[in-house]
């Protein structure tokens, strides 16, 4: 039902595979890499009489590095729009959302960025993302969403260490996430939808990995999945 969001939220793992890739040829004995993932996401409906729009969002923005090493910077936002017309008896597709037959959907990403301040408490994105509706036929949607803090500021730390077998791996992720109210426009295909979630979310992740292979070991990068 959101695959907007799920594509959002498998694309920053994705996005570092060529990166990985060139700093498994150029690899120091002890490699320390960094990862920064902040991502707002919101779900919003709009009625108007029979005809139910759900929006659903997800923007992030991602920085990246191995110490030594780049900065590397990327951002992806998706949107998944669903029109349901709720009054009717015989669905050619049931709507799981708000029920009745589905009449419009359209799928979409690009590479937009997510704005957002250190602390989480206002993040927006504006852009028109290129993608397809329900019959394949190509559409343009265009999205404004903005966020606003409401909650406190929640903090998690979690560490692991393990030794592997062919070295020794510690990482540790620390994460901030805080409540927020996002104000969702959308217009694709002759439709438009302005609507607020209350629920919405804005999230970051912080992320390092040392990696310690024994001597003589080769190609061992267990902080990417791939140990020796």
């Amino acid at each position: 039902m959101r695959r907007a969001l799920v594509a959002a939220a498998l694309a920053v793992p994705f996005a570092l595979a060529p990166w990985a890739t060139s700093i498994a040829v150029a690899a120091q004995p002890r490699i320390y890499h960094t990862i920064k993932d902040t991502t707002g996401s919101a779900v919003v409906s709009a009625a108007q009489g029979c005809e139910l729009t759900e929006v659903f969002v997800s923007s992030s923005v991602a920085m990246y590095a191995a110490q030594p090493g780049p900065v590397g910077k990327q951002g992806l936002t998706s949107v998944f729009v669903r029109v349901s017309d709720t009054c009717a008896t015989a669905p050619l597709r049931a709507a799981a959302g708000g029920g009745g037959t589905v009449v419009f959907e359209a799928d979409a990403q690009n590479s937009a960025p997510l704005v957002v301040d250190p602390r989480l408490t206002q993040a927006s994105v504006t852009t028109d993302l290129p993608g397809t509706d329900d019959a394949g036929n190509p559409v343009t949607v265009h999205l404004s969403a903005a966020w606003t803090g409401t909650g406190p500021l929640e903090h998690t730390t979690v560490a692991t260490h393990d030794n592997t077998g062919d070295g020794n791996v510690s990482s540790t992720t620390n994460g901030l996430r805080r409540p927020a109210t996002a104000t969702v426009s959308v217009r694709v295909s002759g439709r438009s939808v302005s609507a607020t979630d209350p629920g919405a979310v804005v999230e970051q992740t912080k992320w390092h990995c040392i990696e310690n292979p024994r001597p003589g070991v080769e190609d061992y990068y267990p902080c990417f999945g791939f140990p020796g």
